[in-house]
Order: structure tokens, then C-alpha cells, then sequence
């Protein structure tokens, strides 16, 4: 399981590096399959509320691609994937100090994360 996680954490480290020189968009752009039935819908980072997750989330995240590479997985990870995905990135360089992962992650799913 963990090493699903950790491809899945890999596989965005991949997608999301390409968005690092690409132009940022500032609409979501779906996924391909789509959303699960369950899914949270968010299409852009000003629609995520206010806190210290979306503090991080703006200043960290942002260093390398816009939210929309973020807000497009909504609905798709519960928390420990999210935290995952974010200890990866802070792997690959994200400035996100590891007492601020689990407010980023507990901030992720809250939003984004699947739903039951």
C-alpha cells in the first residue's frame, strides 16, 4: 500500500513538475476518468476557505505550480494519502516545514479529501 501511495505521490512530483515552467491556468482542470460520484468539486484555490492550511497551501504549493494542479485531485485522497503526497513534495524541495505537513494534510482533506 505504501509503495502505491509513494508511486501515486511520484506520479503527481511528475505531473506537477511540468506545470513549473508551464504557464499557470486559473481554472481546474479535471481529471481524466473524472471525479468519484462522491467527489468535492473545487475549481480554483479562491473557492478553498480561509486557515492555516490554505496559508501553507498558497505560499509553499504555489512555488512550483498553481492550485488548480492541487484542487483538480479533490475527492480522490483520503488524509493519509494527502500527507503522503505532501511529504513527497517536501521531499522533491516544497518549503513546507514538517510541523506545517500535517496542518497541510489535515487542511487537504478537509477540502478535498473522499468523501464516504
Amino acid at each position: 500500500m505504501k509503495r502505491t501511495i509513494r508511486a501515486v505521490g511520484a506520479a503527481v512530483v511528475l505531473a506537477t513538475s511540468a506545470a513549473c515552467t508551464a504557464a499557470r491556468s486559473p481554472a481546474a482542470t479535471p481529471a481524466a476518468a473524472g471525479p468519484p460520484s462522491q467527489a468535492v468539486v473545487v475549481t480554483s484555490g479562491s473557492e478553498l476557505p480561509a486557515g492555516a492550511g490554505k496559508t501553507i497551501l498558497d505560499t509553499a504549493c504555489t512555488t512550483c505550480h498553481g492550485l488548480n494542479e492541487v484542487t483538480k485531485f479533490g475527492g480522490f485522497y483520503n488524509r493519509q494519502q494527502w500527507r503522503d503526497i505532501v511529504v513527497t513534495m517536501v521531499e522533491y524541495g516544497a518549503p513546507v516545514k514538517m510541523p506545517d505537513v500535517d496542518v497541510l494534510a489535515d487542511y487537504l482533506n478537509a477540502q478535498l479529501g473522499r468523501r464516504n
